[in-house]
Parts: C-alpha cells; sequence; structure tokens
C-alpha cells in the first residue's frame, strides 16, 4: 500500500518541476532535499553519461576544484554509484547495508575526495535517463551522524519522490535540447546570403535572419505595416501582403481552401529588382508553434559572387571553367564572359560542356541552380580570391 505524501513531499514535488524550467533553482532544491531527508549540508545530483559527469548542484558542497576534479575523474571511481547500478536503477539503497566501513576507508575516492568533504554516509539512487545517460542522487551525512539504517521512513519517502525527479531531469533534457536546436538554428541561418523572414497573418515579422536585416533595414524588425515603422521599400509592395496572407491561408475576412505558395519580384529605384518567394510554413516548436506563418525568401543580386577557389573545391574545376562557372551563376551570357576573360567564344562553350561533365548537369539553368544549391554561404566569405 503506498504510503500518502506529506505536504512536504508535495512542496518538493512542485518545485523539483519548477526546476526543470530554471537551472538556477536546483541548488537551493537539493539543500532543501537534504533536509527533508536527513541529509548535512546538501543532496548531491550528478548527471552521468558514458562520457562524462555533471554536479547539477556544484556550487553548494563542494568548491569549482573538487567539483571539476569529480567531474575529471572520481565520477569513474564513484563506489556509491557502482554500488547503486549493481543493485538495482530506480531503487533508494543505503550504503552502510552494502559496503564494509574498512573496505569503504580503504578506497582512493574515500580517501582523496569524500574524506576531505566530511562524506561518509550516504542513500543513493539511480535513475535512467536516455540511453547511456542516468542522474545519481545522494543524499549524504557526516560519520558523526551515523548510517541512515535507522531511518527506513526516510528512505520510502526518498524513494516515492524518485518518479518526479526522473520526470523533472527529463524535462529538463528536452528543454536544454530544444534550446540548442533553436540556437543551431538561428546561426544557420544568419549564415545564409538569402534573407530569411517569418511573417504572420497581421503582417508582424516575426523574425528575420542577418541578412534579411542588411537587405531592407531595421524597420522589419517591428512590422510590415506604414507608416507605424515599417520599411518604406515593404510598404511601396501590397502584393507582398496580399502573398503573405495567401500563403498563411487567409484573405478578406475568409479561410482559404489552402495556403498557396507564390513568387514576385520586388522594383527597386537604384538597384537590381528583388525576386521573393512567398511559402505556407507552420513551426514545428519553439515560441511560434501555434502561429501560422509565411516564410518570405530573397537574395541580392548585387551580394558577393561565389567565390572561384569555393567552385573549384566543389566540383573539382579548374581555375579557367570556374571562372566560367562563377560568370554564368551571376547571370553573365557566353560572349559577355569571353570579352570579359579575353578568350574566344568557341572556348567558353568548351568549358562550360566540362562544366556540365563534372557536376552532372546539361544545361545552363540546371548548372546556375546546381551552384547555388550546394555552394555554402560560408565558402562566399571565407574562399574569395
Amino acid at each position: 500500500m503506498d504510503m500518502p505524501m506529506t505536504a512536504q513531499q508535495q512542496a518538493l514535488i512542485a518545485r523539483l518541476y519548477d526546476a526543470a524550467l530554471d537551472d538556477a533553482l536546483w541548488p537551493q532544491l537539493c539543500r532543501d532535499l537534504a533536509d527533508a531527508f536527513g541529509g548535512a549540508s546538501e543532496t548531491i545530483l550528478i548527471l552521468q553519461s558514458d562520457s562524462g559527469a555533471q554536479l547539477l548542484n556544484p556550487a553548494g558542497h563542494f568548491g569549482k576544484e573538487a567539483t571539476s576534479a569529480y567531474e575529471a575523474y572520481y565520477w569513474q571511481h564513484d563506489i556509491w554509484a557502482k554500488l547503486a547500478y549493481r543493485l538495482g536503477v530506480g531503487q533508494v539503497h543505503d550504503s552502510a547495508e552494502h559496503i564494509r566501513p574498512r573496505d569503504f576507508e580503504r578506497t582512493q575516492f574515500y580517501a582523496d575526495f569524500c574524506r576531505p568533504h566530511d562524506l561518509y554516509h550516504v542513500i543513493c539512487a539511480i535513475l535512467p535517463m536516455a540511453p547511456g545517460e542516468a542522474a545519481l542522487l545522494g543524499v549524504h551525512r557526516q560519520r558523526t551522524q551515523g548510517p541512515f539504517a535507522d531511518s527506513p521512513l526516510v528512505q520510502a519517502q526518498l524513494q516515492a519522490l524518485l518518479p518526479h525527479l526522473q520526470r523533472a531531469l527529463r524535462i529538463r533534457a528536452r528543454l536544454a535540447q530544444s534550446g540548442m536546436q533553436e540556437r543551431t538554428t538561428r546561426a544557420a541561418l544568419d549564415a545564409l546570403d538569402t534573407a530569411v523572414l517569418l511573417i504572420d497573418s497581421r503582417l508582424d515579422v516575426l523574425y528575420a535572419n542577418a541578412s534579411a536585416l542588411a537587405l531592407f533595414g531595421p524597420g522589419l524588425e517591428r512590422s510590415l505595416h506604414c507608416p507605424a515603422g515599417g520599411s518604406p521599400r515593404w510598404c511601396a509592395l501590397p502584393q507582398l501582403a496580399q502573398a503573405v496572407r495567401q500563403a498563411i491561408g487567409t484573405g478578406q475576412g475568409k479561410r482559404l481552401a489552402a495556403p498557396v505558395a507564390s513568387a514576385l519580384r520586388l522594383p527597386r529605384p537604384d538597384a537590381p529588382d528583388l525576386y521573393l518567394t512567398v511559402a505556407p510554413f507552420q513551426p514545428p516548436q519553439g515560441p511560434f508553434r501555434q502561429r501560422a506563418c509565411a516564410l518570405v525568401l530573397a537574395r541580392d543580386p548585387q551580394a558577393p559572387p561565389i567565390a572561384v577557389p569555393a567552385l573549384q573545391q566543389l566540383f573539382d574545376l579548374t581555375q579557367a571553367e570556374a571562372q566560367v562557372a562563377q560568370a554564368l551563376a551571376q547571370g553573365a551570357a557566353i560572349d559577355r564572359i569571353a570579352a570579359d576573360t579575353g578568350v574566344s567564344i568557341n572556348t567558353v562553350r568548351t568549358h562550360l560542356h566540362h562544366i556540365y561533365d563534372k557536376t552532372g548537369t546539361a544545361r545552363q539553368g540546371e548548372l546556375i541552380a546546381r551552384i547555388h544549391q550546394n555552394a555554402s554561404p560560408l565558402t562566399r566569405k571565407e574562399c574569395s580570391p
């Protein structure tokens, strides 16, 4: 029969889920866990994987040096963790019941790590997290406090808390992974030389990467609406607003049968026209998950050309062939390329046929698309001649 939870246990469970959302709450929570279950100083919570260990509350019981020493070396010699693994994961185990004092005191783990921090008795548990990952929970006592064997109720109460701790740690891990994916995605988008925007049905700009801000100006950080701060270049283009609403699936106050993708041209008075692609987009996760958006893509025709060394590396082209491929990717005609490079048109055509063979293409349009699809935007900066 399950033991009813005390008010203190219920409060700790609620705080576990709060800590899953905020790492700053773990140190105080671990101190309170020690108080609740008869430990000294604070409970120690360690995340272990095949490649190492991390103390989730390093600032309390241990200093920086001891924390680093454990994470770098002693986690592999933690006999309490080995005990918990051997006796069974997901269960609370008392060290005093399974390790004789003299055997414990002969270990390097005790001599170099536990004794300097006055750690002698422990009730501990291993919680499986993911393949190759686990969490080690340890409630410690000093030697003078005596073992936990005289407190079976404490062990039972800690056992009741374990499923909630495991769930909270898994939520924390999932959120951390999601945050890393979002940061990686944003970094990748900012590296693109293509302008990328997310726009909602109110024409508010939810996201603009670095290229979009450089291309259209800081007004994009607010809205497409005018005159409330939107960029003037956007304001003159009502067909863009219409394309955004069609991509989202709204228009004239009624729902369309399905979102529609479209392409349009944005005239610019002192620069070549921009060609925009507007497509439906439903973010799979993150802060905009429940908001239907339009994805707007544009690239500045005046952006730096794809670097010749990058084309040579990507497609195994000679320098002359890479120069022809670069010029074609920028929209130059064959006769213009011949005039600019000082060779005959037949020579340019010969280079072009070699480029077709090396890139697996057969026509100029297909070749240009292949170049733009495969040439990394990073190589434009790093491999420029």
